[in-house]
């Protein structure tokens, strides 16, 4: 049986904006939680992995409307110039979140984890939301 790569990739994408929703939805509970170092840590997860779906989705949508993207700096730059990513102040805060997603792994460290926690809890999470609300308005043809 034949299966056409514009099928396989078409249903990639569906997978992953399920993914994006659910990451979001996981997020959203562990920023709801009462600080402690537990839910901080469990939110920093979260959030690696929200931020992690979140990026190769619009990867794979940019993709496929033409758009070499490499990586996330290459792919959040080409989603604020295709307007997924609204203003140049949005734009920052992507960038932002991504240098606090590459520090994550490094959040054993009281004070950063605490200010990536808070980034977090006070910018990142509505940016993710939105985003993930953008994705699931894509239509992938």
């Amino acid at each position: 049986m034949f299966v056409s790569f514009l099928a396989v990739t078409r249903e990639r994408f569906l997978e992953r904006k399920s993914e994006v929703q659910a990451s979001v939805l996981r997020l959203l509970e562990a920023v709801s939680q009462p600080e402690s170092p537990m839910v901080r840590d469990a939110t920093i997860q979260r959030f690696e992995f929200t931020f992690e779906t979140t990026w190769k989705t619009l990867k794979l949508y940019l993709e496929h409307q033409g758009q070499e993207c490499g990586g996330p700096r290459p792919t959040l730059k080409k989603a604020f110039a295709e307007g997924l990513i609204a203003t140049q102040d949005e734009s920052d805060v992507w960038f932002e979140m991504l240098e606090d997603r590459n520090l994550a792994n490094h959040a054993y460290h009281e004070a950063m984890a605490l200010r990536i926690y808070r980034n977090i809890v006070n910018k990142y999470t509505n940016l993710l939301e939105s985003m993930a609300a953008r994705i699931q308005s894509i239509s992938y043809n």
